[in-house]
């Protein structure tokens, strides 16, 4: 497993030291790992916003591949550590509801870190992903047992990621992503859509975000416009509000946290 992908999702930025130690402390057990930057652009401390990362691109790495996800507020507390299993990857991350979404969605076997003979440094420090997360991953990726490395666990700390709702002829929903172009991702899914319209034959879909009324819908970016804001299936299945280079954050003023409800006019 020498040449084992390790993906790293974090909210380091790029200036500092830290996902150089990171990649440092992995090459040094296994100089023959693959290191992946999945970002390390994720706004600080923002949990939900790295779990919505994750969740939006784990999928598409090949089998076998070691996700480490660090947004950890909680570093050089009493939270815990794990190690998650699922029938392709891994993935490790400090136990604060950051792998929630994706441990759920795979129905992963849960693991807290043990093996302490396996840091750098078992005390308690202010960089736990460079001094027992980073090594964890790597030395899983050099074939070292889960068994020796974690001990399974029964619970995890779960994000409370709002569920869309169906009331009254409308869907209820949130805004609960936005990218670098400002563009805002809700967590009604296309499915959800399909359904929603098939129940109200004929009638033409609207969207309120906050207090505008958006009564476009566009197939792709360039079939909107950039004075008035859309609405579109984006590539992840989900409705996402946009305006043709432009940022529709900035100019509805909204973002994560905002609800949003699809009506039919």
């Amino acid at each position: 497993m020498g040449k084992a992908l390790i993906a790293l999702l974090t909210d380091f930025g790029t200036k500092d030291f830290f996902v150089a130690s990171l990649k440092g402390v992995i090459l040094s057990i296994n100089p023959a790992a693959t290191i992946v930057d999945l970002t390390h652009d994720l706004p600080d401390f923002n949990l939900r916003a790295a779990a919505f990362v994750l969740w939006a691109c784990y999928r598409f790495f090949p089998a076998g591949t070691i996700f480490l996800t660090v947004v950890d507020p909680g570093v050089g507390s009493e939270r815990r550590i794990l190690l998650a299993r699922t029938n392709r990857y891994f993935f490790i991350g400090p136990d604060n509801g950051v792998l929630s979404p994706v441990l759920d969605k795979e129905k992963a076997e849960v693991f807290e870190i043990t093996g302490k003979n396996y840091f750098l440094t078992d005390r308690r420090t202010s960089f736990e992903a460079r001094d027992k997360m980073a090594p964890i991953a790597a030395w899983l990726s050099l074939g070292v047992s889960l068994s020796v490395l974690a001990q399974p666990v029964s619970f995890y700390e779960q994000l409370d990621f709002p569920e869309p709702q169906v009331r009254n002829k409308e869907v209820q929903g949130n805004i609960v992503y936005q990218d670098k172009f400002g563009n805002l991702i809700t967590n009604i899914s296309q499915q959800l859509i399909v359904r929603f319209l098939n129940s109200n034959p004929g009638a033409n879909p609207v969207l309120w975000a906050g207090k505008k009324k958006i009564s476009e819908m566009a197939s792709t970016y360039a079939q909107g416009s950039a004075d008035k804001p859309f609405f579109m299936i984006n590539s992840l299945g989900l409705l996402e509000i946009a305006l043709y280079q432009k940022s529709a954050a900035e100019v509805l003023g909204l973002g994560p946290g905002d609800s949003v409800v699809l009506k039919v006019d």
